[in-house]
């Protein structure tokens, strides 16, 4: 199917259809749905083998068939491929825009692509289902996988565009139209994590660009291509740089953006703490659309979490001298945002003089976002771990609803009358302030996933599971066309389980889901230091999970006795480098023998253990292609 506009239009461009099967017979037009039902009769069709031109206002309508013989209790598989290419297609809006199509790059033509799909269907089958057992393999509850699988589909939906020269664009989220929120908006891409870790290349490729229209002092627009910076954003990017690195084979990443990542830190100091005491002051942008001012745990976890980072990445490139600097801020601002704003139950807000866009008193949703960030990399605890749990859980007390009657949710609308959901900010110990920030009455996905690992990651798996749950309730399948009669509106509430709402649908935030996948198995991974490791919160005694890597990903299990546990990482695609591997130890216990194998073969390796658990050192690294399986046996006294 070709298109007879000029080869440089944006709508030029062609389709194709075809049958994966040696049987195969066509009609290029039919006209009457009968007579193409007569002609199939005899499992043949015998059209036209060429039509067109359409006229002008037409459609011409073409079919194949493939033939074949069941005998009773038999079945077969007839695969057809649809497939399309239009170079030329412009997508984004004004200045932020990209030409082309990625693809252009490696297929010319739409039967190009039919014509590889057909010789690779068994392999990219195999590969597709491959990915999805190993995923299903997990013990995880069935509608939390579903949950962590179904935001895939935002990579994949048209709030991204992969432009014909490398550009990775991401809208915040689609509507009937066009995309919702233009930019690559670093505020919300920030709480995404599952392009980071299924596709790091994505994700790395979307840091280049960040950094491509840094400016010299540091600031990073929070909307491609110019914009000023928001303080979330901001930390996000560092954030953003380190699970990069994590998620690299090596340190390559890291060497060639350090200067651009230590940037966009040092900006955040000079403009947020000018004193250097890890207390943020001043009007600060963020994802809610206002700029709240003075100090929050809210971005003041996320700015602790930062500096973590940007500690361990001065470290890995020799510059001590930031390192010690960023430790300094980082201990300072712990001890006294703990000391000024955790209220006994949890950490609330002390503003500016001047009233902004504040919560005061509230108990926010995102108090612990930078927990929830430092936990996924690794950074340890931010705060004393006893607040933050008794934090989480007055979260779950104050804020998680059972059904949403009572609520006015303004100015959007996000959740049924009827249905459970966890509220963006209350006030159950003060007054809301006259000038209040914005959202505080909805209820949004991608903040209740973050927020829900986070509970898991404290140890509060009970309540965790029931916030991610409640998502899982509304977004079940079924047609909703939006809360009001007839509003089919990008601000309408879709249930569509494959996209979650917010502003438009298939909104990037809610890829946070991914991270309770890593709360759950408790993930530890640094692909440069070939170390990886699990410290399971979910069914610790039987513990089974997917795991993604640098250049893999395959299947984690875990099996406890009175006496022993064993540990086996199987690598069902790609390779896996290991040099260490960190498992968690029941409380109380110790190490005692060790047993490490790949493939049946027994490694040198020692144990060493301490608060965290047990690591295993092995003498000499190695590599698991794809089909391996590293084993640990480890007996316990």
């Amino acid at each position: 199917m070709t298109s007879d506009k000029p080869k440089t239009s944006a709508g030029q461009g062609d389709m194709a259809l075809a049958a994966v099967a040696e049987d195969v017979t066509a009609s290029a037009t039919w006209t009457r749905l009968d007579d193409l039902a007569r002609d199939f009769g005899d499992g043949a069709l015998r059209g036209p083998l060429a039509a067109g031109p359409s006229p002008p206002g037409e459609t011409l309508d073409g079919a194949l068939a493939v033939a074949f013989t069941l005998a009773p209790r038999q079945k077969r598989t007839a695969a057809f491929v649809l497939a399309w290419h239009f170079p030329n297609v412009r997508h984004g809006i004004d200045a932020w825009h990209a030409e082309g199509n990625w693809y252009d790059n490696h297929w010319p033509s739409a039967l190009a692509v039919a014509g590889d799909v057909v010789a690779r269907l068994d392999e990219l089958t195999a590969k597709t289902r491959l990915f999805h057992d190993s995923l299903y393999e997990s013990n995880l509850p069935y509608w939390l996988l579903d949950r962590i699988s179904s935001q895939l589909a935002v990579l994949r939906s048209r709030t991204c565009f992969w432009g014909k020269d490398g550009y990775f664009g991401g809208w915040e989220g689609c509507g009937t139209g066009n995309g919702c929120c233009h930019g690559n908006c670093n505020h919300v891409w920030h709480y995404a994590q599952a392009h980071g870790r299924l596709f790091p290349e994505i994700a790395r490729q979307m840091r280049a660009q960040e950094f491509k229209y840094q400016a010299a002092d540091g600031a990073i627009p929070h909307r491609q291509f110019a914009s000023h910076p928001a303080f979330d954003g901001q930390c996000g990017a560092v954030l953003n740089s380190y699970r990069e690195h994590l998620m690299s084979p090596d340190r390559t990443w890291l060497d060639a953006n350090w200067a651009s990542i230590r940037r966009a830190m040092d900006y955040t100091i000079a403009t947020w703490d000018k004193d250097g005491d890890g207390v943020l002051a001043g009007p600060q942008w963020n994802t809610l659309d206002g700029a709240l001012g003075g100090s929050t745990s809210w971005l003041g976890t996320l700015y602790l979490a930062a500096l973590a980072a940007a500690e361990k990445m001065a470290l890995l490139e020799n510059d001590p001298d930031s390192a010690k600097r960023y430790a300094a801020i980082r201990q300072s601002g712990a001890k006294k945002q703990d000391e000024t704003l955790f209220n006994g139950e949890y950490y609330l807000q002390i503003p500016d003089p001047e009233p902004r866009e504040d919560y005061v008193t509230g108990c926010a949703i995102d108090q612990l976002l930078g927990q929830w960030w430092a936990h996924q990399l690794d950074l340890g605890w931010l705060y004393p771990p006893e607040h933050a749990r008794t934090a989480l859980g007055s979260l779950f007390q104050y804020n998680f609803r059972g059904t949403m009657q009572g609520l006015k949710q303004v100015p959007r609308k996000f959740v049924a009358d009827d249905d459970p959901a966890m509220q963006m900010i209350t006030w159950p110990k003060g007054p809301r302030p006259a000038k209040v920030i914005l959202y505080g009455d909805e209820a949004m996905t991608g903040f209740e996933y973050a927020a829900a690992a986070a509970m898991i990651q404290a140890g509060l798996v009970r309540e965790g599971f029931a916030t991610a749950r409640a998502v899982w309730i509304r977004y079940d399948g079924r047609l909703r066309a939006g809360l009001t009669p007839g509003d089919t509106s990008s601000w309408g509430y879709s249930g569509n389980p494959f996209g979650d709402d917010e502003c438009g649908k298939f909104y990037a935030r809610a890829m946070s889901v991914w991270s309770l996948l890593l709360a759950t198995q408790g993930f530890v991974y640094d692909g440069p230091g070939q170390k990886i490791g699990f410290r399971p919160v979910w069914k610790p005694d039987d513990h089974v999970s997917f795991f993604s890597a640098a250049e893999g990903w395959g299947v984690f299990r875990q099996r406890r006795t009175a006496d022993a546990q064993t540990a086996v990482l199987e690598v069902r695609y790609g390779r896996l480098a290991v040099r260490t591997l960190v498992l968690a130890l029941p409380a109380g216990t110790q190490p005692a023998a060790l047993r490490v194998e790949v493939d049946g073969k027994a490694l040198p390796a020692r144990c060493t253990a301490d608060a965290q658990g047990a690591c295993v050192e092995l003498q000499t690294p190695v590599t698991i292609e794809a089909g391996g399986r590293l084993s640990v046996s480890l007996g316990r006294r």
